[in-house]
C-alpha cells in the first residue's frame, strides 16, 4: 500500500483525439461534414455554393462596390470552410488539428476560451482572403480553402511554444519553424502555380499567417501549455 490512489492496469490514458479541445474537433467536423455533402450534391448545385461563397477577387470588389456587404461577409469567411476536395481538406485538417490544439489550450477551454480561438480562426480567413484578393484584384479565379485560417492558427501555434510570445519571437527555434512553414506553404506554393503544378492561393497563405501572429497576443493566452513544446 502506497496511499495512492490505486488505477487499473487494463485503464489506458485517453487518446490525443480525445484529449483534443471541441472547438477544435467541432470545427473539423464542420469541414468534413460540409465536404461530405458537397459530393453528393448535384452537378449543377455545386458550382453555385462555389459562386456564393468563395472568393473571387472582381466579383467581390463588385459586390463591395454596390454595398452588397452580406455577400462579402459570405464569401470572406462561408470560403474557409469549403475545399477543392478531400486531399484539400486533410492538409488543412492536419494543421488545424496540430496548431489548433495548442492555440485552443492556450486560450482556454471556457467559453472566453472558445471565442478567442474562433475569432483568431475568423481573422486569419479574413487576412487570407483580402491578400489574396489585394494581389489578384483583377482575377476571376476563385479561392476556397481554410489554408488561410490554418497559416494563421500555426503563427498563433508558435507563438504560444513559450510561456509568452514575445519569448517565442526571441527564440531561434520558433523563428527557424516559422522560417521553414512560410518557404513550404508560401514559396514553393507560390513556385508550384507559376509552374502550373496546383492552383494553390499562396497569397491567402502568406495574408493568413501575418493576421494569426498579430492577433494571437492581442486575443491575450490564458493559460500555459501542459508541457514543453518541441
Amino acid at each position: 500500500m502506497t496511499g495512492l490512489p490505486e488505477v487499473p492496469e487494463d485503464r489506458a490514458p485517453p487518446s490525443r483525439l480525445a484529449r483534443m479541445p471541441k472547438v477544435v474537433t467541432g470545427l473539423a467536423l464542420l469541414m468534413i461534414l460540409i465536404q461530405g455533402a458537397m459530393s453528393f450534391l448535384a452537378p449543377g448545385v455545386q458550382p453555385e455554393i462555389i459562386e456564393r461563397f468563395a472568393v473571387t477577387p472582381a466579383l467581390l470588389l463588385t459586390l463591395a462596390g454596390v454595398g452588397r456587404w452580406a455577400d462579402v461577409a459570405a464569401e470572406l469567411l462561408g470560403h474557409a470552410l469549403l475545399h477543392g476536395g478531400w486531399i484539400h481538406l486533410f492538409f488543412n485538417l492536419t494543421i488545424l488539428l496540430m496548431a489548433g490544439e495548442v492555440v485552443a489550450e492556450r486560450y482556454g477551454r471556457d467559453f472566453g476560451g472558445v471565442l478567442r480561438f474562433l475569432a483568431l480562426f475568423a481573422v486569419s480567413a479574413i487576412a487570407g482572403a483580402l491578400t489574396y484578393v489585394a494581389i489578384n484584384p483583377a482575377s476571376d479565379m476563385p479561392m476556397v480553402g481554410a489554408s488561410g485560417a490554418a497559416c494563421g492558427l500555426f503563427a498563433g501555434y508558435l507563438m504560444a511554444a513559450r510561456a509568452d510570445w514575445r519569448q517565442a519571437l526571441r527564440d531561434p527555434a520558433v523563428l527557424q519553424s516559422g522560417a521553414y512553414f512560410l518557404v513550404a506553404n508560401v514559396g514553393l506554393a507560390a513556385v508550384a502555380r507559376i509552374w502550373g503544378v496546383l492552383p494553390i492561393a499562396w497569397e491567402a497563405h502568406l495574408g493568413g499567417f501575418i493576421a494569426g501572429a498579430l492577433a494571437f497576443p492581442v486575443l491575450a493566452p490564458a493559460r500555459a501549455l501542459r508541457e514543453p513544446w518541441r
